[in-house]
């Protein structure tokens, strides 16, 4: 049970989130693991065990956190991605300063041309 909640853990937090609906099906599922996983430690560590209520009520709340989290971190993206403006940017990441090793090519006139 163990290493399949740490599986499952590490499988949601490596996907990435492009969509509200991607942000919260991750957050809920995120947080639902995590709010059965604390109800079961707390139980344990005081040597009780844990009855199905209590571990499903910290699911819903695990739930429920993670998907508030989810909304509040993607809203917060977006608001970040619509206030940046890209245009007054002169240089992008890769790319890379003319190199004085090129020269341009002489132009060859063509036979019509008269200068």
């Amino acid at each position: 049970m163990k290493y399949l909640i740490a599986i499952f853990i590490i499988a949601t937090t490596g996907s990435s989130c492009s969509t509200l609906n991607e942000s919260f099906r991750l957050g809920a599922s995120v947080g639902s693991v995590t709010g059965a996983a604390a109800t079961y430690a707390g139980y344990i560590g005081t040597g009780n065990s844990p009855p199905l209520e209590r571990i499903a009520l910290g699911t819903g709340v695990g739930l429920g956190l993670g998907l508030l989290t989810s909304y509040l971190i993607h809203r917060d993206v977006e608001e970040k991605r619509q206030s940046s403006d890209l245009s007054k940017t002169e240089m992008y990441f890769g790319d890379l300063p003319p190199s004085p090793f090129i020269m341009p090519s002489k132009r060859i006139p063509n036979k019509g041309d008269q200068r």
